[in-house]
């Protein structure tokens, strides 16, 4: 659960109330993007930043920021043990208990941002790995109505898709306020099935509940539920550019059963934030890592803030043979394809300090031999600049091998 690790942080915690659409203006005012802090939000603890940083992810993982990618991209698949207790409260079905914050002047409604569906097939055994944890924004349009955005085809849409050709609702579990590190688990690409035994190679061991036919991690908040074929329009809402993203007819989910704990916390995830950064772009860090490990001696991989985490990375090897850069560009717009630039850069080369990776593209790159550029793939829909396809491109910042010695620099 999220307050499982309040102890750890240096949380900034606020009594005076808040209207569930002053959140972000006050967190911008007073300059707490990066703080993680805990908000009166109409009278309910609301939680925000919890892991909005690298930095945040290092400390609960108890691993140093050069290591982060290497460490991430070793993790194998932990054992999942399925425990009786239960200590939740199960209440009347309302989603108005629930602080669920409008964001900005434009969105749609009031969007749930933090919450993990939890989902298996109609037909599937009560197993861990016949399960799939996702984080989808789900904006609130009944007491007990909302609407789910499902993007094709990732695991939760091939669910819902496979129960309702079966003439079914597909049930889930929406949980809120899980532990920041089962939260990161449920935003990276893992093998159907794999997103629980992730979590517990993260967490260092993972338990679970049954209720019903589903299983729940420690959570603050569950609401059981069906994803329906009733669709609905969702959005207006912002995304990861700061841009809003198109209205779609999206499912809707009913909600059958409500469970809270006692004086629970609340867990949101402000649009486009620091927060929403590290779960939609470090996650793919060592996905692009073990890629550019089979051409390449890789060394570390960063996703950039400036492209938001999400579209530029920062990829560091030992350059051992010419081609090495540009296998890696290769390597890495072919592991996430979201990627839109790749900028190679040697091992000497801080990839933590953009001024330092500037100062390779600058010393180490001609435009006319180590630039990249591919037309016509499939991009980012996200990428408000792209049409039905993108253009990609890569820098191939690295040395000369052939005269290493230009390139010495002072200490």
């Amino acid at each position: 659960m999220i307050r499982d690790v309040i102890n750890l942080l240096n949380v900034k915690t606020f009594e005076d109330e808040l209207k569930h659409h002053e959140v972000v203006d006050f967190i911008r005012e007073n300059g707490l993007e990066k703080t993680p802090v805990i908000l009166n939000v109409e009278g309910r603890k609301v939680a925000k930043n919890f892991i909005c940083s690298r930095d945040l992810l290092c400390c609960y993982l108890g691993v140093e920021r050069e290591e982060l990618c290497r460490y991430l991209a070793s993790l194998g698949y932990g054992d999942v043990e399925i425990v009786k207790s239960f200590s939740l409260d199960e209440v009347d079905v309302d989603l108005n208990l629930l602080p669920i914050l409008k964001y900005y002047e434009g969105d749609g409604g009031r969007y749930i941002t933090a919450g993990v569906v939890i989902a298996k097939g109609v037909d599937a055994d009560v197993r861990p790995e016949n399960f799939n944890a996702s984080i989808h924004r789900m904006m609130m349009i009944g007491r007990d109505k909302l609407v789910i955005r499902l993007v094709e085809p990732r695991h939760t849409y091939l669910l819902w898709k496979d129960a309702i050709e079966k003439g079914r609702d597909l049930p889930v579990a929406i949980v809120i306020g899980v532990h920041p590190l089962f939260l990161f688990a449920s935003a990276t690409r893992v093998p159907f099935g794999k997103e629980f035994e992730y979590a517990s190679s993260l967490m260092r061991g993972l338990k679970v509940y049954r209720i019903e036919d589903l299983l729940i991690p420690p959570s603050e908040i569950v609401l059981i539920g069906r994803i329906t074929d009733k669709l609905e329009d969702e959005g207006p809402f912002i995304d990861i550019t700061g841009t809003y993203d198109k209205v779609r007819k999206q499912p809707v989910v009913e909600i059958d059963r409500m469970f809270l704990a006692e004086d629970f916390i609340y867990y949101s995830i402000t649009p486009a934030s620091y927060e929403h950064m590290v779960l939609m772009g470090i996650p793919y860090e060592p996905i692009i890592y073990k890629a550019v490990s089979n051409v390449c001696k890789v060394k570390n991989v960063v996703m950039t803030t400036g492209s938001r985490c999400y579209f530029h990375a920062i990829v560091q090897i030992e350059k051992i043979t010419e081609g090495d850069g540009k296998n890696a560009i290769l390597a890495a717009l072919s592991a996430n394809p979201s990627l839109k630039g790749v900028i190679v850069v040697d091992d000497d080369i801080d990839v933590y300090d953009y001024e330092d990776v500037e100062y390779a593209v600058a010393t180490r790159f001609q435009a006319d031999r180590d630039l990249v550029v591919i037309k016509g793939l499939r991009g980012s829909s996200l990428d408000p600049s792209a049409g039905e396809t993108t253009a990609k491109w890569g820098i191939d910042a690295t040395k000369y091998l052939d005269r290493v010695g230009d390139f010495k620099r002072v200490a």
